[in-house]
């Protein structure tokens, strides 16, 4: 168990803790699906940090800082380290967001 010790100018010394159990082993951890005919916002404790497209049908990507991604420009089963604040789906198209 970690020892917390004060120093004479009123610091804390907590050199001692010991490492975390848990420690995420990938860049994403996290997936959310969006399917079609759908629209999703990624904020708050939902915020992402990229997203694949498996169907580019009517996709719609808007970016967290602006800016839209239509689908027909992306590349099926391609990792985009693009942060989508908001996903935006028609008839069809499936989109997977990556959160870390």
């Amino acid at each position: 168990m970690a020892t917390i010790t004060h120093g004479s100018k009123g610091r804390t010394d907590v050199s001692s803790r010991s490492a975390p159990d848990f420690k995420s082993t990938g860049t994403y951890n996290r997936v959310t699906k969006v399917a079609a005919s759908t629209t999703v916002a990624f904020t708050g404790s939902m915020a992402a940090a990229g997203f694949i497209v498996e169907n580019v049908s009517n996709v719609t990507i808007t970016a967290v800082d602006g800016g839209e991604i239509p689908g027909s420009s992306l590349t099926v089963d391609t990792v985009y380290p693009i942060a989508p604040q908001k996903v935006t789906i028609g008839s069809s198209g499936i989109v997977h967001v990556l959160h870390r």
